[in-house]
């Protein structure tokens, strides 16, 4: 069996320990893997970009369910497992939830004094040289014809406070093959799930800035990259100007009321 096929199992020691995933993660890889090559047919692009070492904090668009096993399974099967900042309440759910704690997978308790336990617990696992995969919008994307949302600050922190460099990726198909609110995917002819890799890059403070400055500069940028590059994906040119989610009155992530919101599909 080649060095390479190894590497992308996770069989013995064919990973640095900073790119093990474990042992939850590698029995599930087992049925999963296969099963989401047939339900998505994925196509990677720029995968040579992937840092075989080191800390890296892995940043995607979130479009519906799907994404989270989309970028799992191109990292996993890359030879980079993964630790996701997932929230809270997933971790609340029976099997799933003990899952995720097995799996060294890190919940996000919004609105909590706890809520900065999550930024520790990722400081400290990039401190160990592992990689972080965040969806730095925070929950699936509002925007009318689905291009990323403004986003949260949290990777742009990570990134000033630990030098950890910052990865974009994109991913373009994802709420066709499982629509938002649908229990199961919904696989058919035409419909495969494609992913970008962009290339890594550190950041820095700018003479003068304060923090919170340089975190919401870091963040416009990166999220920039990942609109570019899923433009690149969808042959369009992402919009000047991010969606702002806060604005929306539908904000299922911090418990508001749906009033008049409308779900839209992908094309």
């Amino acid at each position: 069996m080649s060095t390479g096929l190894l590497r992308s199992w996770d069989v013995g020691t064919a990973r640095p320990p900073s790119r093990r995933a474990g042992a939850v993660i590698g029995l599930a890889q087992l049925p999963l893997r296969p099963l989401l090559s047939l339900l998505t047919r994925p196509t990677w692009i720029g995968t040579e970009n992937l840092p075989a070492t080191g800390a890296v904090i892995a940043c995607g668009n979130h479009q519906g369910p799907l994404d989270a096993f989309a970028y799992g399974h191109l990292l996993q099967a890359s030879g980079l497992a993964p630790r996701f900042l997932a929230k809270e309440a997933m971790f609340r759910v029976p099997v799933l939830g003990t899952a995720l704690r097995l799996a060294r997978q890190i919940p996000v308790r919004r609105g909590s004094s706890r809520g900065t336990d999550a930024l520790d617990d990722a400081r400290e696992a990039l401190g160990r040289g592992e990689l972080l995969m965040l969806f730095p919008e925070g929950t699936y994307t509002r925007d009318p014809q689905l291009w990323p949302m403004q986003a949260r600050l949290g990777a742009a922190r990570l990134a000033l406070d630990t030098g950890a460099p910052l990865l974009p990726l994109a991913g373009w198909g994802g709420r066709r093959l499982w629509p938002v609110g649908s229990p199961l995917p919904h696989p058919g002819p035409g419909r495969r799930f494609e992913m970008r890799v962009g290339q890594p890059y550190t950041v820095a403070h700018e003479e003068g800035e304060t923090t919170h400055q340089a975190a919401l500069r870091v963040t416009a940028d990166l999220m920039a990259r990942i609109a570019a590059l899923l433009g690149e994906i969808r042959g369009e040119r992402p919009p000047a100007v991010l969606h702002d989610g806060r604005r929306d009155d539908h904000r299922p992530e911090i418990g508001r009321p749906q009033r008049g919101y409308r779900a839209v599909r992908q094309r």
